[in-house]
């Protein structure tokens, strides 16, 4: 028997915001905390996929940005095996006045893409992103639909050790859409442990047996995805 070790751990993290707040009683203001995250503690192992759920603002955002270590709690400790990459918007970094070939060159060896790999990274985003004549010119020219298409391209080309998805990315056209939610069920595939915030309880149940739910920045429940889910239902109904 394999013992898969503890790829994400999380203890006692939490995390407070300070708010500007005006009102007719403090006319010039006055800085009030905010508990974004209350004493969250998780262990996730290496291969699992988890879908975190919970309502808007309940701090789904917030908690994959303090694993990918954007954001410094207020308290407890994050402990993570390996490479992280969180998956949030299209832009990992582009750079205007470089070309998308450039661009993706570049980025590619700053994300840590093996000099023998590179060309192949490269084609596999090309033929993916099929912007034509448009991967050879500036990238400060492209329309947001084309910024989107070679962000996706980029990101899910990487191969992270912990991939942290926060919801799903909608650019493009149909076709492109469709494409790119083959693509990213093959970057999910391949990496090793997963963490998905979303929306979408279809996607879920197909990609994750496991789910935690988010409520007032605290877990509310930690179970097989089906019974999450019904919780999920329940308080937002």
């Amino acid at each position: 028997m394999v013992l898969r070790k503890k790829s994400i751990e999380i203890r006692n993290l939490s995390l407070e915001y300070h708010e500007f707040i005006r009102s007719r009683k403090t006319p010039w203001g006055k800085i009030s905390p905010f508990l974004a995250l209350r004493d969250i503690s998780l262990s996730i192992m290496e291969g699992e996929n988890v879908a975190l759920l919970g309502r808007n603002g309940a701090g789904k955002s917030t908690l994959l940005r303090c694993i990918s270590g954007l954001i410094r709690p207020s308290s407890g400790g994050i402990t993570t095996r390996g490479r992280v990459i969180l998956l949030a918007g299209v832009d990992p970094g582009f750079i205007p006045d470089l070309t998308g070939r450039q661009n993706v060159i570049e980025l590619g060896r700053a994300y840590g893409v093996d000099t023998l790999e590179i060309d192949s990274f490269v084609n596999s985003i090309e033929d993916f992103a099929l912007l034509g004549d448009g991967f050879d010119r500036r990238f400060g020219g492209y329309s947001t639909g084309m910024r989107g298409k070679l962000g996706f391209g980029f990101i899910t080309a990487l191969n992270p050790d912990i991939l942290l998805i926060d919801e799903t990315l909608g650019v493009g056209d149909r076709e492109f859409r469709l494409r790119a939610q083959e693509r990213l069920r093959d970057f999910i595939s391949k990496s090793g442990t997963v963490i998905i915030s979303t929306h979408s309880l279809g996607l879920a149940k197909e990609l994750c047996p496991r789910g935690v739910l988010l409520d007032y920045g605290g877990v509310e429940i930690d179970d097989d995805i089906e019974t999450v889910i019904g919780r999920y239902s329940e308080i937002t109904s």
